[in-house]
């Protein structure tokens, strides 16, 4: 049996993401562009909505696959991991590839959807842990490896890292640069329906572009009108 054992980066999204707050309050703030402590609330809220998801989805495919999973709390330096145990690849790929897969598909849908208060708190929240744990997983696996390495011959911690040791480090790169680059590009959707925002970045004389590549992949790419 091939032993994986997961934890999450909380502790780097979180850092940037009080960063973040303390730079500029306003992405906290409710859609009347005060900042309250409901609003910081709701903020709070939303990114531990996401995280559960995130978390969620894991199961859901583990159930799915018939791997199960053993949950814990403060275990591997964060609030909650599990580990689990597989010698099948594929069901191995699908489970820590899910929490990742569902952040990027949660956040087009919260993006196409009209109805949707993009500059509600709770929103504002969900769309952070949505767009930052992303680049922050990926930054961890190429330079930071905090959470996300080997731990054993036969063991390791972090999506990414499991991604590349159920397939191999060219499938997790190319996932982390698709993930990384979605993130990015909704990033900046996103940024255009903010309340808070710089005037520039709802202009129309620049554009951000997301293209799939023949060759597998995504390009990311940026026009400015000048």
């Amino acid at each position: 049996m091939k032993p994986y054992q997961l934890i999450k980066p909380n502790t780097l999204f979180f850092a940037v993401a009080i960063s973040v707050f303390l730079i500029n309050p306003g992405v906290v703030k409710a859609a009347e562009d005060e900042l309250t402590f409901l609003s910081i609330t709701k903020f709070a809220a939303g990114i531990a909505s996401s995280a559960l998801m995130h978390e969620a989805s894991h199961a859901v495919v583990a159930g799915l696959t018939g791997i199960p999973l053993n949950w814990e709390g403060g275990n591997y330096n964060q609030p909650l991991a599990f580990t689990a145990y597989t010698d099948n690849n594929a069901k191995g790929w699908a489970i820590q590839s899910a929490g990742l897969i569902t952040q990027a598909v949660g956040t087009e849908i919260i993006l196409r959807a009209d109805k949707i208060d993009k500059n509600d708190s709770f929103v504002r929240g969900m769309m952070t842990w949505n767009i930052l744990n992303p680049i922050m997983y990926s930054l961890d696996y190429w330079f930071f490896h905090l959470t996300n390495k080997p731990t054993g011959a036969t063991t390791f911690r972090g999506d990414l890292q499991g991604i590349e040791y159920y397939s191999d480090k060219t499938t997790a790169n190319g996932f982390a640069l698709s993930i990384t680059a979605i993130a990015i590009y909704q990033g900046y959707r996103f940024l255009q329906t903010q309340s808070w925002a710089p005037g520039w970045s709802k202009g129309e004389s620049h554009m951000l572009h997301l293209a799939p590549l023949p060759s597998g992949g995504l390009m990311l790419t940026y026009k400015f009108d000048f």
